[in-house]
């Protein structure tokens, strides 16, 4: 199995640029004071892990933040939540490449599936894990997770 930068090397370049999560994007400051006056964002760290912070913002949308307060992923697992796309947890694995395109790498962790997009220019991606051919949740991410 070949890490998730090994993927990021040789698959061809997505555009990104547009993907967000209820207007948040990757890179976002997340202490800032827009961000902290958001209605129903959580900022309780849901989770502890070594250079990054985790919370849950609300049910189903999970982000990690680094050191300094850069937002490094969202984790996605509300239903009703669509990616810029137009793809959400639910949806089959051949609609999802449709929207997003065969510019695309495959990889398993934890026994899921998982078909990833890279957009190089941005250092970003979305990775879709798939359960039956179907997405089961979706991260997308900067160039620093690994």
């Amino acid at each position: 199995m070949f890490p998730r930068s090994y993927h990021h090397t040789f698959t061809k370049t997505t555009d990104l640029g547009k993907e967000n999560i209820e207007g948040l994007f990757l890179n976002d400051d997340f202490y800032s004071e827009e961000i902290s006056q958001k209605d129903g964002m959580k900022t309780e760290q849901s989770r502890d892990v070594t250079d990054y912070n985790y919370f849950e913002l609300k049910k189903g949308i999970e982000i990690a933040v680094n050191k300094t307060g850069k937002i490094t992923r969202f984790i996605i697992n509300d239903r009703n939540l669509e990616t810029a796309k137009g793809i959400k947890i639910g949806d089959k694995k051949d609609d999802m490449i449709k929207a997003y395109g065969n510019s695309h790498y495959s990889r398993s962790e934890q026994g899921a599936d998982i078909i990833g997009y890279v957009d190089k220019k941005r250092d970003i991606s979305i990775e879709f894990w798939l359960l039956e051919d179907k997405v089961n949740f979706y991260r997308l991410d900067n160039k620093s997770m690994k």
